[in-house]
């Protein structure tokens, strides 16, 4: 099974149990949204570009095995994000509302060229998943254009717990001397990271009945840098190709709102 789609079933059952257990509780001022989406526009870097003497890695003489790594973004090695929340909304007013939610961000293993060795040889890189896990509080305006259609916009702050990353780097058909062929694979490169993060919000929800309704929205959404672990990319003296990881993003997405 797709490892994307396991975990969204996951959520989404952890998602459905809670708004049925919040159905019978909350009165007629909230709502409860289940929210889903792709982040398809991201900026920040997974690593920077460096260039360094490899012949270690092959037993060769010094200075003869020239290895040059390419900066590489977010967008290059994961492509997309997936998302998914529940997100519980009191409305204060006729405009403003506060937002309490979950969330999750996540995108499967990334597998690309990073670099080239002797100037013609590809170096390969292959992270894993990233996978945060957020609590988030926010406001919300509704500007409320009819009885049906509500645009808004919203900010929020957040904090994430995201998992650890780690990389294995490889040159096809050229195994690593030991013990670097070792430890280059599954390297540790960002730990387990507990970050800040914020949001900015703009939609639109139209509204079925005065029970349902559903959005569309966007935003810009941002976030402290990883961790970085150099116990092995400082072997090699590349401790600060990991000096990056800070991850922003736009997100499209759905809700789904629920009123009682």
């Amino acid at each position: 099974m797709n490892l994307f789609i396991a975990r969204t079933r996951l959520r989404c059952a952890v998602i459905t149990s809670l708004l049925a257990l919040s159905a019978v509780s909350l009165s007629a001022n909230w709502s409860l949204g289940i929210k889903a989406g792709l982040a398809p526009i991201t900026s920040g870097d997974v690593h920077r570009g460096l260039s360094f003497d490899g012949s270690v890695l092959l037993g060769l003489p010094a200075g003869s095995l020239p290895v040059d790594v390419d900066a590489k973004s977010f967008d290059d090695v994961y492509s997309k994000f997936e998302e998914i929340a529940f997100e519980a909304t009191y409305a204060a007013g006729e405009n403003w509302a506060y937002t309490l939610g979950i969330g999750w961000l996540s995108s499967d293993d990334g597998n690309l060229r990073v670099g080239t060795v002797a100037g013609a040889l590809p170096l390969e890189g292959r992270f894993s998943s990233y996978e945060d896990f957020e609590v988030y509080a926010g406001v919300r305006y509704n500007f409320r254009a009819t009885e049906r259609w509500n645009p808004y916009v919203g900010a929020r702050l957040g904090y994430k717990q995201i998992d650890e990353i780690t990389a294995s780097f490889s040159v096809p058909n050229t195994p690593f001397n030991a013990p670097y062929q070792a430890a280059l694979t599954n390297a540790k490169f960002y730990d387990a990271s507990n970050v800040w993060a914020y949001g900015l919000t703009v939609g639109v929800e139209y509204k079925f009945n005065d029970r349902v309704g559903l959005a569309l929205e966007t935003g810009y959404f941002g976030q402290g840098g990883l961790k970085d672990n150099d116990s092995v990319v400082g072997l090699l003296g590349l401790n600060a190709l990991n000096d990056e990881g800070d991850l922003s993003y736009v997100p499209v997405r759905l809700s789904l709102n629920f009123r009682f």
